[in-house]
């Protein structure tokens, strides 16, 4: 399975990183991994992708932000249950969002 690592702005908003996303996987890739770091020096964003099958594309993709400031457990039944919609949970970490740490969900459906 071959994987690409895309680095994204740590300034961006919530919806131009899922636009960042969106556009690379209609290069034939789809995403596994969203989370904050540093390359080159520099805080940002790492999506990690793999490439899918020639044809085939990824479903829709949802980036959604869990609310930091309620306890950890909540969090957690927000994220597999609450604000998931019926979609597939894809990714959970902290993204930096506008430069702030944001806890984000990545969901399909």
């Amino acid at each position: 399975m071959a994987t690409k690592l895309v680095t994204l702005n740590a300034n961006d908003s919530l919806g131009d990183l899922q636009t960042a996303i969106i556009q690379t996987e209609a290069l034939g890739f789809e995403l596994i991994t969203l989370s904050r770091g540093v390359v080159g020096g520099l805080q940002s964003n790492t999506a990690t992708f793999r490439r899918l099958t020639p044809g085939t594309q990824p479903g829709p993709l949802t980036l959604l932000e869990v609310a930091g400031t309620r306890p950890l457990p909540q969090q957690d039944v927000d994220v597999n249950t609450g604000e998931a919609g019926g979609k597939m949970l894809i990714s959970y970490s902290a993204v930096l969002v506008r430069g702030n740490e944001t806890n984000v969900a990545a969901y399909r459906g």
